[in-house]
């Protein structure tokens, strides 16, 4: 069995800020590399073979790798083709999310957002979508099912109406933007240690998010000038005054195209 573990920050707990310029970036640090850590005790408890870890918040090198678990491979830095899930293929069992956020927009969730400050809204063939709904479809393409989601409490409520057969650890309850009731790093780990286990004893009951090809792929872009950037790329219509859409062959096609209009408004993936 092969475990791929796709590792954020703003959702770990007690983390509020994550800019690498505040106090508490160093110890947010360690409470993301401990919680991936609590995943990879359980998946390799369970009987993984081989585990891989992607470090996906910001620069992409943010774990500890002196501290994470020695068996696990890491997938560090950017840029990469499939972003946020690079080196995930057919091969693998099951996708675990640590330290994952709710979608920009979402009300008095925690650092709500997705991918950047220039995206308010993406849809899947209609379907709105934030960062683990979209992660979710590339794993889809490769017909590997979301297992385990981790993060704050409107998360939860997200991913429930999207992949309601997935095991959702909720390690802090938000409060507004910068404030949320935590669970204690050790208790996070605790709770996501068995979270983990729950879901590969579950695995049978999982299922792929797969998304109908062709993929119709529509983001809504502030402020407006970034969604003209965005159309200079060849098969991006421009719809509206921040609204671009673009159908692709299938979620690894559609990942690059946000890439591109991500690298246009000087994004960071």
């Amino acid at each position: 069995m092969k475990v791929y573990i796709s590792v954020d920050l703003e959702g770990i707990a007690c983390v509020m800020q994550t800019n690498e310029q505040v106090s508490d970036y160093q110890a947010a640090r360690k409470w993301m590399t401990a919680e991936a850590n609590a995943a990879v005790e359980a998946a390799f408890a369970h009987g993984a073979t081989e585990v891989v870890i992607a470090d996906s918040h910001g620069s992409m090198a943010n774990l500890l790798p002196d501290e994470l678990h020695e068996d696990a491979l890491l997938v560090r830095g950017k840029p990469r083709p499939l972003c946020m899930m690079e080196g995930l293929d057919e091969t693998f069992d099951a996708v675990f999310l640590i330290g994952y956020h709710a979608m920009s927009g979402t009300a008095k969730a925690n650092m709500a957002h997705t991918y950047s400050g220039m995206i308010y809204a993406m849809r899947l063939n209609g379907v709105l979508v934030g960062e683990s709904g979209f992660n979710a479809a590339i794993a889809g393409h490769f017909r590997v099912p979301v297992a385990l989601i981790c993060g704050d409490d409107t998360l939860a409520a997200e991913v429930g109406a999207l992949l309601p057969w997935s095991e959702r650890v909720i390690v802090k309850w938000a409060i507004s933007p910068w404030s949320a009731r935590n669970l204690t790093p050790r208790a996070s780990q605790a709770r996501i240690r068995a979270g983990a286990s729950r879901a590969l004893d579950r695995l049978a009951e999982m299922e792929p998010f797969v998304v109908e090809t062709p993929v119709r792929f529509e983001v809504n872009l502030a402020p407006p000038y970034l969604a003209q950037l965005g159309a200079d790329i060849p098969g991006v219509d421009w719809i509206d005054g921040r609204t671009l859409a673009y159908t692709g062959a299938d979620m690894v096609e559609v990942t690059r195209i946000l890439r591109l209009i991500l690298n246009a408004g000087q994004g960071r993936l």
